[in-house]
């Protein structure tokens, strides 16, 4: 890349002498739907890449739950703002301290709206509506934007807690195991809808997602092909499905 989208060098991939490596995220543009707990970790690993473009969908604001599953340290200022924060905004401001090429848009992907996504690479989707989740995944297939789509599951087990880590892939090299690995439905029986306050399990999720966007483009060696990865936390098993032919 002739000119860095970083604020300042990256010396972290000189040391390691994998500039090259690097040429194959030129000409991405991203887009992060959700910046929530796992969203607000994709974007984290995602602006540490030298993509073109980042755009971030979102119109929530950013309250003290949000503060302890969120990358860093939220200055409490923000949250005792008397006007309130967008998570867009604080979002925008931490990452365009380090990467030039992050766009902010408050509001929600919809099935109005999804066809202002036709001409990016690649959609993360980080949302706690499977209703939302089902219109933007086949929003996404029907313009031909690839995806991954991250979900989370956890459960009062006696005295402590089990989850689930999903990420599901789409593209159209292979898009058949959508219909069975994305619900529409929503879930009544979720801890996570209340004890939301778990970060490593975030941070996991969005770890996922990301190490398989790297493999998509090449990054990373990709033995498994897979385009479902179900993580079970209690058993510590990791499971590779859906693999592209």
């Amino acid at each position: 890349m002739d000119q860095s989208v970083f604020k300042y060098p990256d010396t972290n991939s000189a040391r390691a002498n994998i500039e090259m490596l690097n040429r194959k995220f030129e000409n991405q543009k991203i887009a992060i739907i959700g910046l929530g707990g796992t969203g607000s970790y994709i974007l984290d690993l995602v602006a540490k890449t030298p993509v073109t473009e980042i755009h971030l969908y979102d119109d929530d604001w950013l309250l003290l739950h949000n503060a302890f599953r969120a990358p860093g340290a939220v200055d409490g200022k923000i949250l005792d703002s008397v006007n309130g924060v967008k998570k867009i905004d604080y979002y925008f401001d931490l990452y365009s301290r380090l990467h030039t090429g992050i766009i902010k848009h408050d509001k929600r992907v919809t099935e109005a709206n999804i066809s202002e996504l036709a001409d990016f690479t690649f959609a993360f989707i980080s949302v706690d509506s499977n209703a939302a989740r089902s219109v933007i995944t086949k929003g996404l297939m029907e313009i031909g934007v690839p995806f991954a789509d991250v979900g989370l599951g956890v459960n009062k087990a006696n005295d402590c807690l089990i989850a689930t880590l999903r990420v599901t892939v789409g593209s159209a090299q292979k898009n058949d195991h959508l219909s069975y690995r994305i619900g529409n439905e929503e879930w009544d029986k979720n801890e996570y809808a209340t004890n939301i306050q778990i970060a490593d399990l975030n941070c996991m999720n969005a770890v996922l997602a990301v190490i398989k966007w790297k493999k998509l483009l090449g990054f990373y060696q990709d033995l498994k092909a897979e385009n479902n990865i179900l993580y079970l936390l209690n058993t510590n098993k990791l499971l590779n499905e859906d693999h592209t032919p």
